[in-house]
């Protein structure tokens, strides 16, 4: 019974190990960029794009956005990436003013994650 058991806890190991080689040898490192002006006004798109180091995109993949004013309000929003790996954000109710804007990819098995902080002004040309 004993060998049994070794050569089981040998296979888990193995199957362990071979897993997590697989897994790192088929990962890739994402990025977000910011595909939106940095001078926006309500009823504009807030843009950005999910892509890897050989400009490769992944449709389907959620980019948390959170914008912030100047005294730290928080807007939270949930994008999902079209087929050209693009996801918007519609802004509206905003206030004029400027706004940091944090977009933020949780990664999946294959997929790690990624961050992007840019800056935004909001016009819409009233005070």
């Amino acid at each position: 019974m004993d060998k049994k058991i070794k050569i089981l806890i040998i296979a888990v190991f193995l199957i362990g190990i071979g897993s997590y080689l697989y897994i790192s040898a088929n990962s890739h490192d994402t990025m977000i960029e910011v595909t939106s002006g940095s001078k926006l006004k309500n009823g504009d798109f807030f843009t950005v794009l999910l892509k890897d180091n050989y400009r490769n995109v992944y449709p389907n993949e959620v980019i948390n956005v959170k914008i912030l004013d100047d005294s730290g309000w928080a807007h939270y929003f949930n994008a999902t990436t079209d087929e050209t790996g693009k996801a918007s954000v519609l802004l509206e109710g905003m206030e004029n003013g400027n706004y940091t804007v944090h977009a933020n990819f949780t990664g999946t098995l294959f997929l790690h994650k990624s961050r992007s902080v840019s800056s935004l002004e909001i016009n819409d040309g009233m005070n």
